[in-house]
């Protein structure tokens, strides 16, 4: 798979699965895409489009069919509100930790130092876990109906590097205030 055709389709699946498509709709788009560039060697942008406007038209005609709704599914303004403020927490947690495990001072909320240092990457960490268990959700997978493969992205390392990074800069930041205000 050329690197135009992978990156199109992993923006293609993320779209759908934005838009709540089911699992093997998602397949059978990922599959035509693929299928059709590997038979014309046509770009799959100038086929089908930019890959959100795709996903639009592939929601858009399931709601029609009643078979989805197409709507965004993870999106819900509850959910987002959830993660904001879990995601707050636990930052707001970790540096304060941070803080306080260099400067001697009390965490976040009162708790020990070392306590709100632990349950900041904790929640962090959980948040992130629970983002890539989201959308790859085993109940609806993705399976390619030529090969019976699962078409999701596995989630490369460096990605995990990616997200790992702003914890391991929150914690160093605390480390340099806390030896510099010394």
């Amino acid at each position: 798979m050329t690197t135009d055709l992978q990156s199109y389709t992993t923006r293609l699946l993320l779209a759908l699965r934005e838009r709540n498509v089911p699992g093997p709709r998602v397949a059978e788009a990922l599959a035509e895409v693929e299928s059709h560039v590997a038979e014309t060697g046509e770009q799959p942008e100038t086929a089908f489009g930019p890959p959100r406007e795709y996903a639009e038209a592939v929601a858009t005609a399931l709601s029609e069919d009643g078979r989805g709704h197409g709507e965004t599914a993870w999106l819900s303004w509850g959910r987002a509100a959830a993660v904001g403020v879990a995601g707050w927490v636990g930052a707001d947690a970790l540096i304060d930790g941070a803080v306080g495990v260099s400067s001697g001072e009390p965490g976040a909320y009162g708790a020990p130092a070392a306590l709100s240092l632990g349950v900041g990457a904790l929640v962090l960490a959980l948040l992130a876990a629970w983002f890539v268990v989201f959308l790859r959700r085993q109940t609806d997978s993705v399976l390619d109906p030529r090969t019976g493969r699962d078409m999701a992205p596995v989630v490369p390392r460096w990605a995990w590097a990616v997200m790992a990074s702003p914890l391991l800069l929150a914690v160093l930041t605390a480390l340099v205030l806390g030896l510099v205000a010394d």
